[in-house]
């Protein structure tokens, strides 16, 4: 059933077996594990079923990092999540990526490769993937395309990936709607995890709602999956017994936060760029509209020059779209639905905060007849240039002719513990200590990220006959790239085997502590380029494997 704590009939405490804090994919993934089951489990959403202005705020906090990072601007507080944005993405993650990797300092998963695979075949369920697609390494199998690159594979590789069709909040609603020994609590805000004395367990999560209303919630076990943020902002802010925060016995709570940084590695130019173009089109040149390809580094290029993970995507120029083609694919949009940007105003300005990263925010939102009528009559009035476009696509050739193909570049970051997240002595509304983020990539970083760019620049042009016209900062070590974040927040409660190296064990159990446990790409060690949302709920259904399993033995 789903409750919401700003309802003065709704209960101030609560009782479960399972407290899950955070309705994003791992908390969604972990209650529909456990949905119709005996076990009763407790979701604690900050936020309403929609963004919300008021909610929204409690994100605010500073960014004092070499590179900056809102953390107002970069997630949200409504049931999904930041998914709320979430373009679908969904690959494995690399062998290679798990591995222990000389060149990469703090690299190395305490699960192998083969242990996640099982549960990534679990999370395809939860995703509403193919089961026909399994999983391979760093790709899904079983996938077919027209076209492809005449890549070498030393360099770089083409990565199958699977545009998921699951809108969270949309699609588990009904779920927590009718199991009922579910219960999603909105507006229901973690204010601390209460310690036992020896900080041993949890014995309650105290929680409160914007209006002032507070209450406990008492579990057999407890889950963190609010964010790579505010995983670690919850931990250090449970600090009533331990003063450095619950699980922080070693000082790595908060520690190694890394994100995808992106920027632009430079420009393809002359030769065939539709044919650099044609694989990576996410809509044109699949076998079903669900599979993609991106351009990745190969695993034996990082190998041999000891280069992190990175990955482009080929972003077509187009001379200027004539007036008739130009008015139709506007007047195209105005009928689909979801719109450019989110409707919701919260979401609308976190959206365009993000994609200002890869040249400019997004275009307003813009619909109705009045604006359909003027359209269609600009598509009539240059009708030649409707006719010549679909000319040239029943001969297969483009519709738009190419001035340049922008190679956006987006890579992974090396674990760093002075990157890192802590609370400053400012308080939100709650009365909280606010999150102060600390973004900072190495020299390591940089290396890598000017090596990788001009491997994948140099074999998109040699596919295409063309030649890559780098940025300056590729081939200046005296320039840094001016890179942005993509979301993708990671590390801040890193997976290790050893307490002093991490902050849960390969179960995703806080060390030390015997009912707290974190889920979430905060305990990734590292991040390898892929978009994070698979790995996290396949970690998410596998930690719920195992509380499930822990609940039944002991007969609860």
């Amino acid at each position: 059933m789903i409750l919401d704590y700003l309802d003065p009939s709704t209960p101030d405490d609560f009782d479960c077996h399972v407290c899950v804090i955070g309705a994003g994919p791992a908390g969604i993934a972990i209650a529909n594990a456990f949905a119709h089951s005996r076990f009763t489990v407790c979701v604690l959403e900050s936020g309403g079923l929609d963004s919300e202005e008021a909610s929204q705020a409690l994100n605010g906090g500073d960014s004092v990092g070499t590179a900056m990072l809102d953390p107002a601007l970069c997630r949200l507080r409504a049931l999904g999540g930041s998914c709320r944005l979430w373009g679908g993405g969904c690959v494995p993650l690399t062998r290679l990526d798990l591995a222990s990797r000389p060149w990469v300092p703090s690299s190395g998963w305490p699960i192998d490769f083969d242990e996640l695979a099982a549960w990534c075949r679990q999370a395809r369920e939860t995703c509403g993937i193919d089961p026909r697609h399994d999983i391979a390494d760093g790709s899904f199998a079983n996938a077919r395309f027209i076209h492809a690159l005449p890549l070498r594979g030393d360099d770089a590789v083409d990565r199958v990936c699977i545009e998921s069709p699951v809108l969270f909040q949309a699609h588990y609603t009904q779920l927590l709607q009718d199991a009922g020994n579910i219960t999603l609590l909105l507006h229901a805000n973690l204010m601390e995890l209460a310690a036992a004395p020896d900080a041993d367990r949890v014995q309650a999560a105290r929680i409160g709602a914007l209006d002032g209303r507070r209450g406990t919630v008492r579990a057999r076990h407890y889950v963190l999956a609010a964010g790579g943020i505010e995983n670690a902002r919850l931990l250090l802010a449970s600090d009533s017994v331990h003063p450095r925060g619950l699980g922080n016995g070693h000082d790595q709570v908060g520690r190694h936060f890394m994100d995808h940084p992106r920027c632009l590695a430079g420009q393809v130019v002359g030769g065939d760029l539709a044919s650099l173009l044609r694989p990576y089109d996410r809509d044109g040149q699949r076998e079903s509209r669900p599979l993609y390809r991106e351009l990745a580094l190969a695993d034996g290029a990082q190998r041999r020059l000891g280069l992190l993970n990175a990955r482009a995507r080929p972003i077509p120029v187009a001379d200027a779209t004539p007036a008739g083609l130009q008015a139709l694919r506007e007047l195209r949009a105005t009928f689909r639905a979801p719109a450019v940007e989110s409707a919701n105003e919260v979401e609308g300005g976190v959206q365009r905060a993000l994609a200002a990263g890869i040249g400019g925010p997004a275009p307003a939102l813009r619909r109705g007849a009045g604006r359909r009528a003027r359209l269609a009559l600009r598509v009539g009035m240059n009708a030649g240039d409707v006719a010549g476009a679909v000319a040239r696509r029943l001969r297969n050739r483009p519709v738009d002719r190419y001035r340049r193909v922008d190679l956006m570049t987006y890579f992974e970051q090396a674990p760093n513990p002075d990157s890192r997240i802590t609370l400053s002595e400012a308080r939100d509304a709650l009365g909280m200590r606010k999150v102060r983020v600390d973004w900072r990539l190495t020299e390591l970083d940089y290396a890598s990220y000017r090596t990788s760019a001009a491997l994948l620049g140099e074999e998109a042009a040699r596919c295409c006959g063309g030649r890559f016209e780098a940025e300056r900062w590729v081939g200046d070590a005296a320039i840094r790239p001016d890179v942005v974040g993509t979301a993708h927040h990671i590390g801040t409660t890193r997976m290790s085997g050893r307490p002093e190296d991490g902050v849960v064990d390969r179960d995703c159990r806080v060390h030390g502590m015997e009912n707290l446990h974190v889920a979430g790409s905060s305990v990734f060690p590292t991040g390898g380029w892929a978009f994070p949302t698979f790995t996290i709920v396949a970690l998410a259904v596998r930690l719920a494997d195992r509380l499930r399993t822990g609940l039944e033995i002991v007969g609860l």
